[in-house]
């Protein structure tokens, strides 16, 4: 058996830390400039950056179809009703209704990751540099389209499917070089120079870097939503340049949270979305900030443990007839 990488173990968990502290961020990002500074900042780069990953471990060639529907699909179909029906409980919806055509919230990552690794079929018709090209094309012409929004997540999945792609031609010896490089000043320099362009960016709301809604949604002035998409890409890959230079090699007691980041991602929207159900109307110092921070991270370790893992293992060892 091949032994683990303890760098990309790392990088992911640390990458879920910051999408669980996005998300509890998220209802206070306008309680102070620097919060929503920050979490734009976050989101810039830390969903393309686990994208990238993914693309990365694809360098194995297209997956049969079977086992994509089997390992993503499934999954899909299985939380979306999960959470349909959640959210029915709670009251974020009036009424359970299971529509596969509009992810519920974080699962479009799910849908997107199943397309993404299908589109990689394209690779047996055309060059692997044509695809990553067609990737790009098509993340900035799909904002100009309205009729996609969010079904099927198609706005979102083409958004980042360069990202993706990038992510599959890369060589190793790129992230090799970015790994081991010593000069980590230049990381932090990079990710400040990130940081004062968002904070410089007087317009940037949240679909700028969700992806999820067509131009005209979002911009006044929509014919531009392909340059500044472009301009987000480039953003984006800054984003994990630094975040890549700056992850730890080592194997550390953390390391193996890593491996089941899907997991914190696909159910710590339960607690998520329950905080939120109760609509606290309320302030947060920058203590309060920190905390957050902090709980995410141990929200994070909780559901990367092995006694979650065995009771997803359990869980689809009941569902074997079906997954």
């Amino acid at each position: 058996m091949e032994k683990r990488d303890a760098y990309f173990d790392n990088a992911k968990l640390f990458l879920m830390i910051l999408v669980v502290f996005g998300h509890f961020l998220q209802p206070f990002v306008n309680d102070h400039p620097v919060y929503n500074d920050l979490y734009y900042f976050i989101f810039t780069f830390h969903m393309p950056a686990f994208i990238l990953i993914s693309g990365y471990f694809a360098k194995s060639g297209p997956k049969p179809i079977m086992s994509l529907v089997k390992k993503l699909l499934l999954p899909y179909i299985f939380f979306q009703l999960l959470y349909s029906g959640y959210y029915t409980l709670i009251g974020l919806q009036d009424s359970f209704s299971l529509d596969l055509g509009i992810p519920q919230w974080s699962l479009w990552f799910l849908l997107s990751l199943f397309c993404w690794n299908v589109f990689l079929h394209l690779t047996k018709r055309f060059t692997v540099k044509q695809v990553l090209i067609a990737s790009v094309i098509l993340a900035l012409l799909v904002g100009y389209f309205p009729i996609f929004d969010r079904y099927l997540a198609i706005q979102r999945t083409l958004t980042f499917f360069p990202y993706f792609m990038v992510g599959y031609v890369i060589p190793k010896s790129w992230i090799e070089k970015l790994r081991s490089y010593p000069k980590k000043w230049l990381a932090i320099l990079l990710f400040s120079g990130l940081f004062l362009f968002i904070q410089g960016n007087d317009l940037i709301n949240k679909y700028w870097v969700f992806g999820s809604k067509p131009y005209e949604d979002y911009l006044n002035h929509p014919l531009l939503g392909g340059p500044q998409r472009l301009l987000f890409f480039a953003a984006g890959l800054i984003g994990i340049s630094a975040f890549l230079m700056l992850v730890p090699k080592g194997r550390y007691f953390f390391s193996n949270w890593g491996r089941n980041t899907l997991t914190v991602y696909l159910l710590h929207g339960f607690l998520v979305k329950g905080l939120r159900a109760l609509d606290f109307d309320f302030e947060i110092s920058s203590v309060e900030v920190l905390l957050l921070f902090i709980g995410s991270m141990l929200l994070t370790a909780a559901l990367s443990s092995k006694k979650v893992g065995r009771w997803i293992i359990r869980g689809k060892r009941a569902l074997q007839p079906s997954l």
